[in-house]
Protein backbone atom coordinates (compact mmCIF):
# COMPACT_ATOMS: atom_id res chain seq x y z
CA UNK A 1 0.00 0.00 0.00
CA UNK A 2 2.80 2.42 0.72
CA UNK A 3 4.33 2.03 -2.71
CA UNK A 4 0.97 2.42 -4.47
CA UNK A 5 0.05 5.56 -2.51
CA UNK A 6 3.43 7.10 -3.17
CA UNK A 7 3.19 6.46 -6.91
CA UNK A 8 -0.31 7.87 -6.91
CA UNK A 9 0.80 11.03 -5.17
CA UNK A 10 3.74 11.45 -7.55
CA UNK A 11 1.51 11.02 -10.57
CA UNK A 12 -0.92 13.74 -9.54
CA UNK A 13 1.45 15.99 -7.76
CA UNK A 14 1.23 18.72 -10.34
CA UNK A 15 -2.57 18.74 -10.43
CA UNK A 16 -4.74 20.97 -8.27
CA UNK A 17 -5.92 19.29 -5.06
CA UNK A 18 -9.58 18.47 -4.86
CA UNK A 19 -11.58 19.97 -1.95
CA UNK A 20 -12.60 17.68 0.97
CA UNK A 21 -16.23 17.72 2.05
CA UNK A 22 -17.46 16.43 5.42
CA UNK A 23 -20.82 14.74 5.63
CA UNK A 24 -23.23 15.41 8.47
CA UNK A 25 -23.97 11.79 9.33
CA UNK A 26 -20.51 10.45 9.18
CA UNK A 27 -17.50 12.00 10.59
CA UNK A 28 -15.25 10.64 7.88
CA UNK A 29 -14.22 13.02 5.15
CA UNK A 30 -15.29 12.28 1.63
CA UNK A 31 -13.32 13.63 -1.29
CA UNK A 32 -15.48 15.16 -4.05
CA UNK A 33 -14.13 15.81 -7.54
CA UNK A 34 -13.44 19.45 -8.43
CA UNK A 35 -15.84 20.92 -11.02
CA UNK A 36 -14.29 23.28 -13.48
CA UNK A 37 -16.29 26.41 -14.13
CA UNK A 38 -17.53 26.96 -17.66
CA UNK A 39 -15.47 29.48 -19.60
CA UNK A 40 -17.44 32.58 -20.55
CA UNK A 41 -16.52 35.61 -22.51
CA UNK A 42 -16.11 37.79 -19.34
CA UNK A 43 -14.54 35.35 -16.88
CA UNK A 44 -11.55 33.20 -17.21
CA UNK A 45 -9.87 30.63 -14.99
CA UNK A 46 -7.29 33.20 -13.98
CA UNK A 47 -8.45 35.21 -10.99
CA UNK A 48 -6.10 38.06 -11.72
CA UNK A 49 -7.74 38.87 -15.09
CA UNK A 50 -9.47 42.24 -15.08
CA UNK A 51 -12.78 42.79 -16.77
CA UNK A 52 -12.83 45.54 -19.35
CA UNK A 53 -16.18 47.23 -18.97
CA UNK A 54 -15.41 50.27 -21.12
CA UNK A 55 -17.29 50.69 -24.33
CA UNK A 56 -15.30 50.34 -27.56
CA UNK A 57 -13.88 53.50 -28.98
CA UNK A 58 -15.67 54.72 -32.04
CA UNK A 59 -13.55 55.50 -35.04
CA UNK A 60 -13.79 59.03 -36.28
CA UNK A 61 -15.31 59.45 -39.70
CA UNK A 62 -12.78 60.48 -42.25
CA UNK A 63 -14.04 62.84 -44.88
CA UNK A 64 -13.48 61.41 -48.36
CA UNK A 65 -11.79 63.92 -50.61
CA UNK A 66 -12.25 63.20 -54.34
CA UNK A 67 -8.88 62.60 -55.94
CA UNK A 68 -8.03 63.19 -59.55
CA UNK A 69 -6.77 60.08 -61.28
CA UNK A 70 -3.61 60.45 -63.22
CA UNK A 71 -4.47 59.69 -66.80
CA UNK A 72 -0.83 59.56 -67.80
CA UNK A 73 -0.15 56.52 -65.63
CA UNK A 74 0.57 53.56 -67.89
CA UNK A 75 -1.95 50.76 -67.89
CA UNK A 76 -0.86 47.14 -67.56
CA UNK A 77 -1.46 46.60 -71.28
CA UNK A 78 0.66 49.63 -72.13
CA UNK A 79 3.44 48.45 -69.85
CA UNK A 80 3.38 45.04 -71.48
CA UNK A 81 3.44 46.55 -74.97
CA UNK A 82 6.35 48.81 -74.03
CA UNK A 83 8.26 45.85 -72.67
CA UNK A 84 7.59 43.81 -75.81
CA UNK A 85 8.58 46.77 -78.00
CA UNK A 86 11.87 47.13 -76.15
CA UNK A 87 12.65 43.46 -76.55
CA UNK A 88 11.70 43.61 -80.25
CA UNK A 89 13.97 46.59 -80.80
CA UNK A 90 16.87 44.76 -79.19
CA UNK A 91 16.13 41.75 -81.39
CA UNK A 92 16.12 43.79 -84.58
CA UNK A 93 19.56 45.16 -83.74
CA UNK A 94 20.97 41.73 -84.53
CA UNK A 95 21.96 41.49 -88.23
CA UNK A 96 20.62 37.99 -88.71
CA UNK A 97 17.30 38.78 -87.05
CA UNK A 98 16.96 41.92 -89.19
CA UNK A 99 17.56 39.96 -92.40
CA UNK A 100 15.12 37.28 -91.29
CA UNK A 101 12.38 39.90 -90.84
CA UNK A 102 13.12 41.29 -94.31
CA UNK A 103 12.89 37.87 -95.95
CA UNK A 104 9.74 36.99 -94.03
CA UNK A 105 7.60 40.14 -94.26
CA UNK A 106 9.06 42.60 -96.78
CA UNK A 107 7.39 42.19 -100.17
CA UNK A 108 7.69 44.79 -102.89
CA UNK A 109 4.71 46.04 -104.90
CA UNK A 110 5.53 43.77 -107.80
CA UNK A 111 6.06 40.69 -105.60
CA UNK A 112 3.16 41.11 -103.18
CA UNK A 113 0.42 39.67 -105.46
CA UNK A 114 2.71 36.78 -106.40
CA UNK A 115 3.54 35.68 -102.85
CA UNK A 116 0.31 36.54 -101.07
CA UNK A 117 -1.85 34.46 -103.41
CA UNK A 118 -2.42 30.70 -103.38
CA UNK A 119 0.63 28.58 -102.65
CA UNK A 120 1.84 25.72 -104.83
CA UNK A 121 -0.10 23.12 -102.88
CA UNK A 122 -3.41 24.95 -103.38
CA UNK A 123 -2.70 25.40 -107.10
CA UNK A 124 -1.89 21.71 -107.52
CA UNK A 125 -4.96 20.80 -105.52
CA UNK A 126 -7.21 22.81 -107.84
CA UNK A 127 -5.62 21.30 -110.93
CA UNK A 128 -5.58 17.70 -109.69
CA UNK A 129 -8.97 17.69 -107.93
CA UNK A 130 -11.21 20.30 -109.57
CA UNK A 131 -14.36 18.72 -108.11
CA UNK A 132 -13.09 19.01 -104.54
CA UNK A 133 -15.14 21.86 -103.09
CA UNK A 134 -14.27 21.53 -99.41
CA UNK A 135 -11.05 21.91 -97.46
CA UNK A 136 -12.25 20.28 -94.23
CA UNK A 137 -10.92 16.74 -94.56
CA UNK A 138 -9.70 14.21 -92.05
CA UNK A 139 -6.05 13.34 -91.53
CA UNK A 140 -6.47 10.08 -93.41
CA UNK A 141 -8.07 11.83 -96.38
CA UNK A 142 -5.30 14.42 -96.55
CA UNK A 143 -2.74 11.65 -96.43
CA UNK A 144 -4.45 9.93 -99.33
CA UNK A 145 -4.39 13.14 -101.39
CA UNK A 146 -0.70 13.67 -100.67
CA UNK A 147 0.13 10.12 -101.76
CA UNK A 148 -1.75 10.66 -105.02
CA UNK A 149 0.02 13.96 -105.68
CA UNK A 150 3.45 12.54 -104.90
CA UNK A 151 6.24 13.72 -102.66
CA UNK A 152 7.21 17.36 -103.29
CA UNK A 153 10.79 18.10 -104.25
CA UNK A 154 12.04 20.71 -101.83
CA UNK A 155 15.32 22.26 -100.70
CA UNK A 156 17.39 21.10 -103.64
CA UNK A 157 19.57 23.28 -105.87
CA UNK A 158 17.52 22.39 -108.94
CA UNK A 159 14.27 23.30 -107.17
CA UNK A 160 15.57 26.71 -106.05
CA UNK A 161 16.90 27.47 -109.51
CA UNK A 162 13.57 26.56 -111.06
CA UNK A 163 11.65 28.73 -108.59
CA UNK A 164 13.91 31.73 -109.19
CA UNK A 165 13.51 31.38 -112.94
CA UNK A 166 9.72 31.18 -112.65
CA UNK A 167 9.68 34.25 -110.38
CA UNK A 168 11.76 36.26 -112.88
CA UNK A 169 9.40 35.34 -115.70
CA UNK A 170 6.34 36.41 -113.71
CA UNK A 171 7.97 39.70 -112.79
CA UNK A 172 8.77 40.38 -116.43
CA UNK A 173 5.17 39.64 -117.44
CA UNK A 174 3.88 42.08 -114.84
CA UNK A 175 6.26 44.75 -116.17
CA UNK A 176 4.95 44.20 -119.71
CA UNK A 177 1.41 44.60 -118.47
CA UNK A 178 2.32 47.77 -116.60
CA UNK A 179 3.88 49.26 -119.74
CA UNK A 180 0.93 48.13 -121.92
CA UNK A 181 3.22 46.14 -124.22
CA UNK A 182 0.85 43.20 -124.47
CA UNK A 183 -1.16 42.08 -127.48
CA UNK A 184 -2.71 38.91 -126.10
CA UNK A 185 -3.35 38.35 -122.40
CA UNK A 186 -4.01 34.64 -122.85
CA UNK A 187 -0.32 34.03 -122.14
CA UNK A 188 -0.65 35.59 -118.70
CA UNK A 189 -2.98 33.11 -117.04
CA UNK A 190 -0.36 32.16 -114.46
CA UNK A 191 -0.49 35.68 -112.99
CA UNK A 192 -2.89 36.78 -110.22
CA UNK A 193 -6.16 38.49 -111.03
CA UNK A 194 -5.01 41.89 -109.72
CA UNK A 195 -1.91 43.50 -111.24
CA UNK A 196 -0.17 46.34 -109.35
CA UNK A 197 0.29 49.63 -111.16
CA UNK A 198 3.79 51.09 -111.49
CA UNK A 199 4.93 53.65 -108.93
CA UNK A 200 5.11 57.29 -109.97
CA UNK A 201 7.54 60.07 -109.16
CA UNK A 202 7.06 61.53 -105.70
CA UNK A 203 5.78 58.35 -104.05
CA UNK A 204 6.96 57.73 -100.48
CA UNK A 205 8.55 54.29 -100.42
CA UNK A 206 10.55 51.90 -98.29
CA UNK A 207 13.49 50.43 -100.21
CA UNK A 208 16.26 48.03 -99.40
CA UNK A 209 19.87 49.00 -99.74
CA UNK A 210 22.71 46.52 -100.08
CA UNK A 211 26.38 46.88 -99.43
CA UNK A 212 27.67 49.16 -96.70
CA UNK A 213 24.21 50.39 -95.66
CA UNK A 214 22.39 47.08 -95.64
CA UNK A 215 18.78 47.36 -94.51
CA UNK A 216 15.41 49.02 -95.12
CA UNK A 217 15.21 52.80 -95.42
CA UNK A 218 12.46 55.25 -96.30
CA UNK A 219 12.71 57.69 -99.17
CA UNK A 220 11.02 59.20 -102.20
CA UNK A 221 11.04 58.23 -105.87
CA UNK A 222 12.79 60.80 -108.07
CA UNK A 223 12.94 58.93 -111.39
CA UNK A 224 11.57 55.80 -113.04
CA UNK A 225 13.61 53.66 -115.45
CA UNK A 226 11.25 51.26 -117.22
CA UNK A 227 14.00 49.91 -119.46
CA UNK A 228 16.07 48.53 -116.58
CA UNK A 229 13.09 48.09 -114.19
CA UNK A 230 14.59 50.33 -111.51
CA UNK A 231 13.66 53.36 -109.43
CA UNK A 232 15.83 56.30 -108.50
CA UNK A 233 15.19 56.79 -104.77
CA UNK A 234 16.36 59.68 -102.60
CA UNK A 235 16.50 58.47 -99.01
CA UNK A 236 15.42 60.50 -95.98
CA UNK A 237 18.34 59.57 -93.73
CA UNK A 238 21.25 61.93 -93.94
CA UNK A 239 24.32 60.43 -95.57
CA UNK A 240 22.52 57.87 -97.73
CA UNK A 241 21.91 60.12 -100.72
CA UNK A 242 20.28 58.83 -103.89
CA UNK A 243 20.51 55.25 -105.17
CA UNK A 244 19.13 53.17 -108.00
CA UNK A 245 17.05 50.33 -106.56
CA UNK A 246 15.38 47.45 -108.47
CA UNK A 247 11.59 47.46 -108.54
CA UNK A 248 11.41 44.17 -106.62
CA UNK A 249 13.07 45.86 -103.61
CA UNK A 250 10.81 48.93 -103.43
CA UNK A 251 7.58 49.02 -101.40
CA UNK A 252 5.15 51.93 -101.38
CA UNK A 253 4.28 53.33 -97.95
CA UNK A 254 0.75 54.03 -99.15
CA UNK A 255 -1.74 51.32 -100.22
CA UNK A 256 -0.76 50.38 -103.75
CA UNK A 257 -3.27 50.56 -106.57
CA UNK A 258 -4.11 47.48 -108.62
CA UNK A 259 -5.97 46.82 -111.84
CA UNK A 260 -7.74 43.65 -113.00
CA UNK A 261 -5.76 41.72 -115.55
CA UNK A 262 -8.72 41.74 -117.93
CA UNK A 263 -8.55 45.54 -118.11
CA UNK A 264 -5.12 45.41 -119.74
CA UNK A 265 -6.56 43.51 -122.67
CA UNK A 266 -9.41 45.98 -123.15
CA UNK A 267 -7.33 49.18 -122.95
CA UNK A 268 -4.16 48.07 -124.70
CA UNK A 269 -2.42 50.66 -126.85
CA UNK A 270 -2.15 49.96 -130.59
CA UNK A 271 1.34 48.92 -131.61
CA UNK A 272 2.89 49.09 -135.04
CA UNK A 273 4.28 45.59 -134.66
CA UNK A 274 0.91 43.93 -134.24
CA UNK A 275 -1.63 46.09 -136.01
CA UNK A 276 -1.57 48.90 -138.55
CA UNK A 277 -2.82 52.24 -137.23
CA UNK A 278 -5.62 53.96 -139.16
CA UNK A 279 -4.33 56.20 -141.93
CA UNK A 280 -6.09 59.50 -142.38
CA UNK A 281 -5.52 62.02 -145.11
CA UNK A 282 -3.11 64.71 -143.92
CA UNK A 283 -4.00 68.26 -144.87
CA UNK A 284 -1.60 71.20 -144.69
CA UNK A 285 -4.12 73.11 -142.59
CA UNK A 286 -3.46 70.73 -139.73
CA UNK A 287 0.15 71.80 -139.59
CA UNK A 288 0.94 73.47 -136.31
CA UNK A 289 2.55 76.94 -136.28
CA UNK A 290 4.93 75.59 -133.65
CA UNK A 291 7.06 74.01 -136.40
CA UNK A 292 7.63 77.43 -137.93
CA UNK A 293 8.24 79.43 -134.78
CA UNK A 294 10.32 76.85 -132.92
CA UNK A 295 13.99 77.04 -133.98
CA UNK A 296 14.65 73.38 -133.21
CA UNK A 297 11.65 72.01 -135.08
CA UNK A 298 11.88 74.58 -137.87
CA UNK A 299 15.40 73.47 -138.81
CA UNK A 300 14.91 69.77 -138.20
CA UNK A 301 15.48 67.37 -141.07
CA UNK A 302 12.23 65.49 -140.52
CA UNK A 303 9.96 68.52 -140.84
CA UNK A 304 9.74 68.01 -144.60
CA UNK A 305 8.95 64.34 -144.06
CA UNK A 306 6.02 65.20 -141.83
CA UNK A 307 4.55 67.69 -144.26
CA UNK A 308 5.00 65.33 -147.18
CA UNK A 309 3.34 62.28 -145.65
CA UNK A 310 -0.25 61.36 -146.30
CA UNK A 311 -0.94 60.37 -142.67
CA UNK A 312 -1.13 62.33 -139.44
CA UNK A 313 0.21 59.42 -137.41
CA UNK A 314 3.79 58.33 -136.98
CA UNK A 315 4.61 55.07 -135.29
CA UNK A 316 1.04 54.77 -134.02
CA UNK A 317 0.99 58.28 -132.48
CA UNK A 318 -0.42 61.55 -133.85
CA UNK A 319 2.20 63.85 -135.30
CA UNK A 320 0.92 66.81 -133.31
CA UNK A 321 1.32 64.79 -130.14
CA UNK A 322 4.94 63.96 -131.03
CA UNK A 323 5.64 67.64 -131.72
CA UNK A 324 4.30 68.65 -128.32
CA UNK A 325 6.35 65.93 -126.61
CA UNK A 326 9.51 67.15 -128.38
CA UNK A 327 8.78 70.74 -127.37
CA UNK A 328 8.15 69.60 -123.80
CA UNK A 329 11.49 67.80 -123.69
CA UNK A 330 13.27 70.90 -125.01
CA UNK A 331 11.65 73.22 -122.44
CA UNK A 332 12.57 70.88 -119.59
CA UNK A 333 16.16 70.72 -120.79
CA UNK A 334 16.45 74.53 -120.91
CA UNK A 335 14.78 74.87 -117.51
CA UNK A 336 17.24 72.41 -116.03
CA UNK A 337 20.17 74.52 -117.28
CA UNK A 338 18.64 77.71 -115.85
CA UNK A 339 18.10 76.06 -112.46
CA UNK A 340 21.73 74.96 -112.42
CA UNK A 341 22.88 78.51 -113.17
CA UNK A 342 20.59 79.88 -110.47
CA UNK A 343 21.98 77.41 -107.94
CA UNK A 344 25.55 78.44 -108.75
CA UNK A 345 24.67 82.12 -108.41
CA UNK A 346 23.01 81.48 -105.04
CA UNK A 347 26.16 79.79 -103.83
CA UNK A 348 28.25 82.71 -105.04
CA UNK A 349 25.92 85.23 -103.35
CA UNK A 350 26.13 83.39 -100.04
CA UNK A 351 29.92 83.38 -100.29
CA UNK A 352 30.00 87.14 -100.93
CA UNK A 353 27.63 87.76 -98.03
CA UNK A 354 29.77 85.68 -95.66
CA UNK A 355 32.81 87.78 -96.60
CA UNK A 356 30.78 91.01 -96.17
CA UNK A 357 31.44 91.93 -99.79
CA UNK A 358 28.92 93.92 -101.85
CA UNK A 359 26.98 92.25 -104.66
CA UNK A 360 27.60 94.00 -107.96
CA UNK A 361 25.01 95.42 -110.33
CA UNK A 362 26.03 93.06 -113.12
CA UNK A 363 25.49 90.07 -110.84
CA UNK A 364 22.03 91.32 -109.91
CA UNK A 365 21.17 91.90 -113.58
CA UNK A 366 22.18 88.36 -114.56
CA UNK A 367 20.25 86.93 -111.59
CA UNK A 368 17.10 88.85 -112.52
CA UNK A 369 17.40 87.73 -116.15
CA UNK A 370 17.51 84.08 -115.15
CA UNK A 371 14.51 84.48 -112.86
CA UNK A 372 12.47 86.14 -115.64
CA UNK A 373 13.47 83.41 -118.10
CA UNK A 374 12.34 80.76 -115.63
CA UNK A 375 9.00 82.48 -115.26
CA UNK A 376 8.47 82.47 -119.03
CA UNK A 377 9.59 78.84 -119.26
CA UNK A 378 7.05 77.84 -116.62
CA UNK A 379 4.27 79.50 -118.59
CA UNK A 380 5.28 77.72 -121.81
CA UNK A 381 5.64 74.48 -119.90
CA UNK A 382 2.10 74.70 -118.56
CA UNK A 383 0.69 75.24 -122.05
CA UNK A 384 2.57 72.31 -123.55
CA UNK A 385 1.68 70.03 -120.61
CA UNK A 386 -1.98 70.89 -121.03
CA UNK A 387 -1.87 69.89 -124.71
CA UNK A 388 0.04 66.68 -123.97
CA UNK A 389 -2.53 65.71 -121.33
CA UNK A 390 -5.35 66.24 -123.81
CA UNK A 391 -3.67 63.93 -126.31
CA UNK A 392 -3.06 61.35 -123.58
CA UNK A 393 -6.76 61.32 -122.73
CA UNK A 394 -7.63 60.83 -126.39
CA UNK A 395 -5.14 57.99 -126.78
Amino acid sequence: EGSLSSSWNEKYNSLQKTPIWKSKNAGSAVEMPFRNSKRSRLFCEDDDRQINTRSPKRNQKVAMVPQKFNTTAPTPDKKASQKIGLRLRNLLKLPKAHKWCIYEWFYSNIDKPLFEGDNDFCVCLKESFPNLKTRKLTRVEWGKIRRLMGKPRRCSSAFFEEERSALKQKRQKIRLLQQRKVADISQFKDLPDEIPLPLVIGTKVTARLRGVHDGLFTGQIDAVDTLNATYRVTFDRAGLGTHTVPDYEVLSNEPHETMPIAAFGQKQRPSRFFMTPPRLHYTPSLQSPITDSDPLLGQSSWKSKISGTDSETLGGFPVEFLIQVTRLSKILMIKKEHIKQLRDMNTEAEKLKSYSMPIGIEFQRRYATIVLDLEQLNKDLNKVLHKVQQYCYEV
